[in-house]
This record gives C-alpha cells, sequence and structure tokens, in this order.
C-alpha cells in the first residue's frame, strides 16, 4: 500500500534533502543543511517537513531512504536516522538503490523519458567505477569495475557525477553515449520507491546497512597488514 504519508531521505550527495509526501499526494521537501560539520541537521530537517505536511512523525505510512552507493558519512546518518525511527515508532523503512534514485531524478528533471534505461555510475575510486542498469521499475545489481570489463550494451544514456574517470570518460565519449549529470533528490527517492512500495518490501531494523561498492578502506588496511588473520568484513 502507498496511500499513507511517506518520508523519503536523500543524504548520499553533498547536496542532501528529505521529502514528505502527503496522503492527497502533495510533495513537501526541506533541504538538508550541511556545511557546518559540527551541526547534524538530517533530525532536524526531518521535524520540520513533517511539521509543512502538517503531521507527525508517527504518522508516517514508510520511510523511504537511498541506500548507496554514495558519500560514507551522509549514508551511515541517514540509515541511523531511519533505523531509529524503525525502532521507536515502529515507522515501516524501504531501501531504494542508488541507480533507480538517479534514474528518477533525471527522469523528474525531464531529460530522461520515463520508459528508458540509463547506465549509472558512482563511487569512482582510481580508474573503478560503480556501474549498474537502471531500467523502468528496478535497477540492477551494481559492481565496481574498470572500463575494460564494460559494455554498455544497447542503452545508450549514462549518468554520472563529475568524478568519473577519464578512462571511463573516453570509452563513453567513443561510444557516442548521451551523458546526464548526477543529480539525486529526496523526491526521487519517493518516485524510486513506489515499486517497492506497492510490492510490500520493507527492511527490518537490524538489517539498515548502506550499500558500500567496495571493501571498507580501514577493512582493506586490516587484511594488507594481517593477512589471512582478518576475519569479517565492515
Amino acid at each position: 500500500m502507498t496511500d499513507g504519508p511517506l518520508l523519503a531521505i536523500e543524504a548520499s550527495q553533498r547536496e542532501q534533502s528529505v521529502a514528505v509526501r502527503d496522503a492527497r499526494g502533495v510533495i513537501h521537501v526541506e533541504p538538508v543543511r550541511t556545511g557546518d560539520r559540527s551541526e547534524e541537521d538530517l533530525l532536524p530537517a526531518i521535524d520540520r517537513v513533517c511539521a509543512r505536511a502538517g503531521l507527525a512523525p508517527r504518522e508516517l505510512h514508510a520511510v523511504l531512504l537511498n541506500a548507496g552507493p554514495g558519500g560514507f558519512t551522509g549514508l551511515r546518518i541517514a540509515h541511523a536516522a531511519a533505523q531509529a525511527m524503525a525502532v521507536s515508532i515502529g515507522v515501516r523503512v524501504v531501501q531504494v538503490g542508488a541507480a533507480a534514485c538517479a534514474r528518477a531524478a533525471s527522469v523528474l528533471a525531464g531529460e530522461l523519458d520515463a520508459s528508458r534505461s540509463a547506465w549509472v555510475c558512482l563511487a569512482s575510486k582510481g580508474e573503478e567505477t560503480w556501474v549498474a542498469l537502471a531500467e523502468p521499475g528496478v535497477a540492477g545489481q551494481g559492481a565496481s569495475m574498470e572500463v575494460a570489463a564494460w559494455s554498455p550494451g544497447a542503452c545508450d544514456t549514462l549518468i554520472a557525477d563529475e568524478h568519473l574517470p577519464a578512462s571511463w570518460k573516453a570509452r563513453v565519449a567513443a561510444c557516442g553515449l548521451h551523458v546526464l549529470p548526477l543529480r539525486v533528490t529526496a523526491q526521487a527517492v519517493i518516485e524510486a520507491g513506489r515499486p517497492s512500495l506497492a510490492a510490500g518490501d520493507s527492511t527490518p531494523p537490524e538489517a539498515l546497512v548502506p550499500a558500500y561498492p567496495r571493501e571498507a578502506e580501514a577493512v582493506r588496511l586490516w587484511r594488507q597488514r594481517h593477512g589471512a588473520r582478518a576475519g569479517g568484513t565492515a
């Protein structure tokens, strides 16, 4: 069911926001202040957007959040906030993949037809980038790879941020793909999450963890220093 008020959290990028879709279908958006690292504004922003929508957090039908990949700190804070809400008020939480959110943002901006698919590139490091194919209503599993392992297939559109590696930029240009900028919003998280809502999907609080494109750097360094004795991942 999707007819109750929904809260969306987008904290995967520098420009963060929250949004409420009220029971009438009206969407209220509130930016999250991120300039001053000493002030955490996500929970206050949630209070502000709920107040603008005329409802209390306990009246929310579900919380949708961008699961990542994306900025490490923003994703961790967003997931902690959603987990706290799930435990304290029992609200249902739905994680939405970053590729689906990015595609929905381009559709909402009028840059991509709603019937078309797009490749989404995120979380680049060195010459690797995390890439996934986002299709209408579904986002495929992503993987971090170098450009030699990737083929665009029939899809002619790619969404990427400014950190796309040079080798990828050259390959994309050679293939003649149309490149769209990455601009994810909380409203896009709502749009991308609606198929999951309709299917009744949700994530229990104890399983709410962000999607990371590769092993955490701290874990990599631990393995490098201690070899096979290191067990588990972060």
